[in-house]
């Protein structure tokens, strides 16, 4: 990725991303867990305090989990593709049975039962991570609308919506300084059909204010997240 320097007000960045308070370390937005090695250079960070840097580890890990899981419809690591993920599940037989546990198979079709407190913490955390470094706005109250999706369940109509935000969310400019603005108005824009794409099939993400703040993301070209703040 570009680095580029934000030049909106400093102040939005002395507290936590997620809680709003005191920081004390940095944390990776996406979670390093979300992608494979090599890591793209210049992968974004974002303050937070050590409390919430610590406490969302598990819930990541478990997303991050369920997510191959499910794409390889089994919680056999020789079945992942996703090698960091096989070698997790080797070890932590605890987290694997878990997964298993919430695992269904018909004879038409595999099916994984989430435990959805733990992805809509990890989702929120995302987006509140990419609200605050590429537009400068901090996040740390709860959004307005959270929504997940696997692609596999949108109509044709829907995915084009999702891909292709109306021109409306686009003529309304990120905040002066923002990272967000920078990539509109640079020739260097590194943006590909307006989505920014941190590991290419791994993990896109789109942020906006179409009206209030709205982010948009992509993990493994299966899963379609939105969250919006109002």
């Amino acid at each position: 990725m570009r680095y580029i320097e934000t030049y909106g007000d400093q102040r939005q960045l002395a507290f936590c991303a997620f809680c709003g308070g005191a920081t004390g370390t940095r944390d990776h937005c996406p979670s390093r867990v979300l992608l494979d090695k090599p890591y793209p250079e210049n992968l974004p960070v974002v303050p937070a305090c050590r409390t919430c840097n610590a406490g969302f580890s598990s819930d990541e890990e478990y997303f991050a989990r369920l997510v191959s899981c499910v794409l390889a419809g089994s919680t056999e690591p020789d079945s992942i593709p996703r090698q960091k993920i096989a070698r997790i599940l080797r070890k932590k037989p605890a987290l694997r049975s878990r997964i298993e546990q919430s695992r269904r198979e018909t004879a038409s079709e595999i099916s994984f039962t989430p435990e959805s407190h733990r992805v809509f913490s990890v989702v929120r955390k995302l987006a509140q991570g990419h609200a605050l470094h590429e537009l400068h706005e901090p996040c740390a109250y709860p959004p307005s609308e959270i929504c997940i999706q696997p692609f596999a369940l949108m109509s044709e109509a829907q995915r084009d919506e999702f891909e292709s935000p109306s021109p409306l969310g686009r003529s309304i400019w990120p905040e002066v300084g923002s990272r967000a603005l920078q990539r509109l108005v640079t020739e260097k824009n590194d943006l590909y059909d307006g989505w920014l794409e941190i590991q290419r099939r791994g993990y896109r993400f789109q942020a906006s204010v179409p009206n209030g703040i709205e982010i948009r993301i992509v993990i493994q070209e299966y899963l379609a997240v939105l969250v919006r703040w109002e």
